[in-house]
């Protein structure tokens, strides 16, 4: 199962692999009801609200439970009418409630799918949590540096259809930014092991709009001050970015020829592994003293779970949203 934070850090679930969320797909705001589909042959909907008591006032019957904890108790409850099923689920926490929703058509109401969905619900319902102000910022963190990981991941599926297109300046684009996020994940792991911390500079890895960005060539200098990096690999890549300029910004204007896509692209891919490499290392050290991301038993090097590889595809799936690069997920 994946996680789903809400986009304000109130609540975290986990929820089906196979489950797609549709707020942003069909153009909802990212607000309640958060909406949830199988990604292929759908046969419900699941939605999830959750609202403070000045928003809409709560049920009164309902026991008031605490923040941070899983396994809440919900009152169930049936809406059925004009062709349509409704399973309800309500419970309250601190001063916010729960309403949770499995909805699907009246015919379909002996089909075995819809049991096996409604199983799912009450599973990923059991891993919900109502998270305290104060725990917030860690929840939508976390949330952040997943999708970091799911967003590097997609990266591949497009650097490997650039490449089977001998698409070399999108080739050229996409390894440039691979090679700015692995230096930004091993500066996060540095910095956890300099500090002895297992706190995320999420600042890295994530830039909202109103964010002020922190340029790549900022990245290279901060790697090479850390010894992530040597001053010939600085070098090197100030060289290439300097190269990948001409190619996007001074292409038609310039006496660049084609044929040097294909050095640039072979130098890119060297230095692309250089710094993978580096991050290994890194990766590997903190496993070994037991410090940050890959300090709590997580062996980098370990061969990734079934369960594990479903949901970075569920990841990527989303990170994507575009039904030609899905990847099938079986269950």
């Amino acid at each position: 199962m994946k996680h789903f934070t809400e986009p304000n850090g109130k609540f975290v679930l986990k929820i089906p692999n196979e489950w797609q969320y549709k707020n942003i797909i069909v153009g909802h705001e990212e607000v309640s009801p958060f909406s949830f589909e199988l990604y292929e042959n759908s046969i419900g909907a699941f939605q999830i609200s959750c609202y403070s008591e000045l928003e809409k006032p709560s049920n009164s019957n309902l026991i008031i439970q605490n923040s941070n904890i899983d396994n809440l108790d919900f009152l169930k409850a049936r809406m059925d009418g004009g062709g349509f099923n409704m399973h309800l689920w309500y419970a309250r926490v601190d001063d916010h409630f729960f309403m949770v929703k499995y909805i699907y058509e009246e015919k379909d109401v002996n089909d075995p799918r819809i049991a096996e969905e409604l199983a799912k619900v009450e599973k990923s319902l059991s891993s919900l949590e109502f998270i305290s102000e104060d725990k917030r910022k860690l929840a939508l963190d976390l949330d952040k540096y997943e999708k970091f990981i799911a967003s590097l991941m997609a990266s591949f599926d497009l650097k490997n259809k650039a490449f089977d297109n001998n698409s070399l300046i999108e080739y050229l684009i996409i390894t440039a930014n691979q090679i700015d996020a692995y230096l930004r994940m091993a500066i996060v792991l540095k910095k956890q092991l300099n500090d002895n911390t297992n706190d995320i500079d999420i600042v890295l890895l994530f830039q909202s709009e109103n964010d002020t960005p922190i340029m790549e060539r900022k990245i290279y200098l901060q790697s090479k001050d850390l010894g992530i990096i040597s001053n010939d690999t600085f070098n090197e890549l100030e060289r290439l970015y300097k190269e990948r300029n001409k190619v996007v910004h001074r292409f038609i204007i310039s006496d660049f020829k084609t044929r040097f896509l294909y050095d640039i692209a072979y130098e890119y891919e060297n230095i692309y592994e250089t710094v993978r490499l580096a991050l290994g290392e890194i990766e590997e050290l903190q496993f070994i003293k037991g410090i940050g991301i890959h300090g709590n038993g997580r062996n980098p090097n370990d061969i990734p779970t079934e369960n594990n590889i479903k949901m970075l595809y569920s990841q990527v799936n989303d990170k994507h949203l575009m039904s030609e690069l899905n990847r099938k997920i079986k269950y």
